[in-house]
C-alpha cells in the first residue's frame, strides 16, 4: 500500500542515558538472598540492565514507541494533538535497538566502573558504567540509593519505523520525533533529572 511508509531513524544522545528496565528479574517469584541493606543494593543494576551475551547494551522497541508517542502530544492537529494517532499506527520494527558510539555497539565492562552521579565531567566518563544516585521513595519519602547502568552523552541509536501516512503525515511524524528528543527522552530518569534526551540525525524514507 502506497500510504504505508518505512523510515530509518538515527539519533544521538545529548544527555546521559540510564537503563533501569523493570523486567521479571526485578521482582522475582521466589525469595532470594539479599545483598547490601534495605534501600542500598550494589548489585541492583544486574537485574535491570538490558545487554546481550556479549555485554552489548540495547533498548527495547517499546522505549522508542512510547517516546515518539508522547512527542506527538506536542504536535497540534486542530484542537487536539497527534498522541492518539501516532499510537494507533506507529510500529518500531527492531527487536533490539543497540546503543552505539561512533563505530560499534557499546559494551559494559566486566566489572563495570561504579561512579557517583555528578562527580565526573562528561569527557572523563567511560562510555558505559554503573551510576550511583540517590532517589526519594514517593510513598515513604525515604531516600534510597539506586545503581543503574548509564551511557554518557554522545550515544547513538538507529532503528526502523513503519506507519500509515494517511493517519500521520511524514513531516508531522518527524516533528514528533524531534520534539520527543528535546522534551521527552528515552530510558530512566527522564522526568526527574532530564536524562535520555537526544537529537534527530536522520529521518529517511526507505
Amino acid at each position: 500500500m502506497a500510504n504505508i511508509l518505512q523510515a530509518k531513524v538515527s539519533i544521538e544522545g545529548t544527555r546521559t542515558l540510564a537503563i533501569h528496565h523493570f523486567g521479571v528479574d526485578a521482582l522475582p517469584l521466589e525469595a532470594k538472598e539479599k545483598d547490601g541493606v534495605a534501600g542500598n543494593s550494589p548489585n541492583e543494576w544486574k537485574k535491570t540492565v538490558l545487554m546481550d551475551e556479549e555485554r552489548q547494551l540495547f533498548l527495547l522497541p517499546t522505549y522508542f514507541f512510547g517516546c515518539i508517542k508522547y512527542g506527538g502530544k506536542t504536535v497540534k492537529r486542530g484542537k487536539g494533538n497527534l498522541l492518539a494517532d501516532i499510537a494507533s499506527t506507529l510500529q518500531v520494527m527492531d527487536e533490539q535497538i543497540y546503543i552505539c558510539n561512533e563505530d560499534e555497539p557499546i559494551q559494559l565492562p566486566d566489572p563495570p566502573q561504579v561512579i557517583e552521579a555528578g562527580t565526573l565531567k562528561t569527557e572523563k566518563l567511560p562510555d558505559s558504567y554503573v551510576e550511583v544516585i540517590g532517589v526519594r521513595n514517593p510513598s515513604t519519602k525515604a531516600r534510597n540509593i539506586r545503581y543503574r547502568v548509564a551511557v554518557k552523552p554522545g550515544w547513538r541509536c538507529s532503528f526502523t519505523i513503519l506507519w500509515d501516512s494517511v493517519v500521520v503525515d511524514r513531516k508531522s511524524l518527524e516533528t514528533a520525533i524531534v520534539n520527543a528528543g528535546t522534551l521527552v527522552g528515552v530510558g530512566d530518569g527522564r522526568g526527574s533529572i532530564g536524562y535520555g534526551r537526544f537529537e534527530l540525525k536522520e529521518f529517511s524514507i526507505l
